[in-house]
């Protein structure tokens, strides 16, 4: 009986430690598993690579201006494919406005501490992601 246990314990801690040392997805691993995905579950997959995309600019900020400013549009492009692929087979509606509004305020956040010449095309992709959000919320509305 000790036996068992003793091989139970162990098989959960490999299956621990096997789980635990699984790498992170990279942006373009998930960038790709979004294309690739089908209709129902690109929201979730496109918002989750906005949200990595404007996390990686904000960190690229420091070493390249123009890095950074191409990671905000890439997110912006994420956050527009999550809402048409939303849009397109209304699932996910609400959860994808959500993550939308949360993506527009990290940016306005993300926006606040780069320098004042670098915040317009941040402001303007924000505005692109409202507008996207805004398509979401009339759909959720109709009357």
């Amino acid at each position: 009986m000790t036996m068992r246990k003793l091989l139970i314990v162990m098989m959960v801690c490999g299956i621990v430690l096997v789980a635990a040392a699984k790498q992170p997805e990279t942006i373009d691993q998930l960038k790709a598993r979004a294309e690739a995905a089908d209709q129902n579950k690109q929201p979730e997959l496109y918002s989750k690579l906005a949200k990595m995309q404007a996390e990686a600019a904000n960190e690229a900020y420091n070493t390249s201006a123009e890095q950074a400013r191409k990671l905000i549009e890439e997110a912006t492009q994420s956050a527009e494919k999550a809402a048409g692929a939303s849009l397109a087979s209304g699932k996910r509606l609400k959860k994808t406005e959500i993550d939308l509004r949360q993506l527009h305020k990290r940016m306005d956040d993300i926006g606040k501490t780069w320098n004042f010449d670098d915040r317009t095309p941040v402001k303007a992709d924000m505005e692109r992601v409202e507008a996207a959000r805004s398509k979401l919320l009339d759909r959720m509305f109709a009357k």
